[in-house]
């Protein structure tokens, strides 16, 4: 049948502004964008036989995800400036003389320095709906910016007779490290909150294509979450990391600069705590994954269900335990990796059969991604790579690196299974993934000759033009 006879008879019989709303629809689709703070690989479709994540797995077997994605800098607010602007944070002018942003404003404002604008906003200017909840900025995204907005996300704190932060094992920093039950309710916590406005919203007729984004907080310290969560998590059941007493003997002084004041695994041996700290940090990973669930469910049920491509991040790593860190910034793959999963209705799997993607990729990725995928202009300032050719082929030989910086601190480079880091006073480390997944033996030190070709190689790496770029500004 010829469509467009048929668009007169549709106007006539649901009237031009409803007709208008669904031929707009059919032709974007809706993105469903979702940022999990502090969440490192540990869901169990990465592989983790221990975290409770139901949701989250049936998202990755419905769609892409990639095994080897790493942030631009492993810290909140630089990260998601860089996924939101789909550039390296030094390119955005921060990070370098020691500046770093503090105002989500700052990010909207240096984008526009650069001729460019946040994915958001990008989607906005050719004819989106955009709608935000929760964390996605450092805070959450100015609210003028967006055109359904729930606020920003807050830390869910225990609190004592006179209303002031109560910790329960950690004592020994500023920090926002402590981990056990918390005594609000369930409903009462802000991720929860967040999840029920993005449902509200899928129940919604909208007029338009929607950028939907909604940002959970946990696991982001404090690990405190309720007693049920922690509860599924009993501590005689739970295996710890792998753990190397001498590990440090043979990395640079260097690396313990961006080392935080939260304890290391010998005080959490000492003190019987390492158990406790993981059984919080997956209880906490398991309450996000119902939120997260919750919103899956409401898109399932909804007429966008078919036309909604669903992408699920998080800013950064967490160490917990490995190497012997509690914490993130490193230059280490515990802190760079993050989950990354990608679901476009229109060509996922039908049998639920996951895509995994082995190939390293970087979280500015995402930008370009979406443009393609949605058939949006190109944005020429962004620097990332579209994953549409690993979505569509996830055995594709993919050969773009993935950089994580650290202003005045340290450049690094996972390329292939080798990761490679500069520190600020020329210190190096090299690692081999393949046969060396917890980074214990620094290849810098070793004898074979092969690995100093593979130490140049890599070095030329960081001296591509945006990367060595970022380091030496950053100096």
């Amino acid at each position: 049948m010829n469509y467009l006879k048929i668009v007169p008879l549709i106007l006539l019989l649901i009237g031009s502004s409803t007709a208008t709303k669904l031929i707009a629809q059919e032709k974007k689709p809706n993105v469903l964008f979702i940022a999990v703070d502090d969440l490192n690989d540990w869901a169990g479709y990465m592989g983790n036989n221990q975290t409770i994540t139901p949701h989250m797995d049936a998202l990755a077997s419905q769609g892409t995800f990639f095994k080897s994605a790493h942030c631009q800098y492993a810290v909140c607010g630089p990260s998601r400036a860089s996924v939101m602007s789909g550039m390296y944070y030094h390119s955005l002018g921060f990070g370098m003389e020691g500046s770093i942003q503090r105002e989500d404003e700052e990010v909207v404002n240096a984008v526009k320095e650069k001729g460019s604008s946040l994915i958001y906003q990008y989607f906005a200017d050719y004819g989106y709906k955009t709608m935000a909840a929760g964390k996605l900025l450092h805070h959450h995204v100015p609210e003028e910016t967006v055109d359904v907005s729930h606020g920003r996300g807050s830390w869910d704190f225990n609190l004592d007779e006179n209303g002031k932060k109560k910790r329960l094992n950690w004592f020994g920093s500023k920090g926002l490290l402590d981990w056990g039950p918390i005594h609000k309710p369930e409903n009462e916590m802000s991720d929860y909150k967040a999840a029920e406005w993005a449902v509200d919203q899928l129940s919604q007729e909208h007029n338009k294509p929607f950028f939907l984004m909604t940002g959970f907080m946990r696991p982001h310290t404090p690990l405190y979450i309720q007693q049920k969560y922690l509860d599924m998590y009993p501590l005689d059941k739970i295996e710890l990391p792998p753990y190397k007493a001498d590990d440090y003997d043979d990395i640079p002084k260097a690396a313990e600069e961006v080392w935080n004041s939260y304890p290391d695994v010998p005080w959490a041996i000492k003190n019987n705590q390492w158990r406790k700290m993981l059984q919080a940090y997956m209880a906490c990973i398991t309450f996000t994954d119902t939120q997260v669930g919750k919103i899956l469910d409401a898109l399932e049920k909804s007429p966008y269900r078919d036309n909604t491509i669903v992408v699920l991040w998080s800013d950064h790593g967490f160490h917990m335990g490995e190497k012997s860190r509690f914490q993130k910034h490193t230059a280490w793959d515990r802190s760079t990796k993050v989950p990354l999963i990608i679901k476009d209705p229109r060509s996922s799997s039908i049998n639920g059969i996951a895509k995994p993607v082995e190939s390293n990729v970087q979280l500015i990725d995402l930008y370009p991604t979406l443009l393609e995928l949605c058939g949006l202009p190109e944005n020429k300032q962004v620097e990332g790579q579209s994953l549409v050719p690993l979505i569509k082929n996830p055995s594709l030989k993919w050969e773009h690196p993935a950089y994580t910086f650290r202003r005045g601190k340290y450049a690094t480079v996972k390329y292939g299974s080798y990761r490679f880091t500069e520190y600020f006073d020329g210190s190096q480390e090299l690692y081999n993934q393949e046969n060396d997944p917890n980074e214990w033996n620094n290849l810098v030190h070793s004898s074979d000759e092969k690995y100093k070709a593979i130490i140049e190689d890599m070095k030329g790496l960081l001296q591509k033009p945006h990367a060595v770029l970022g380091y030496e500004q950053s100096k």
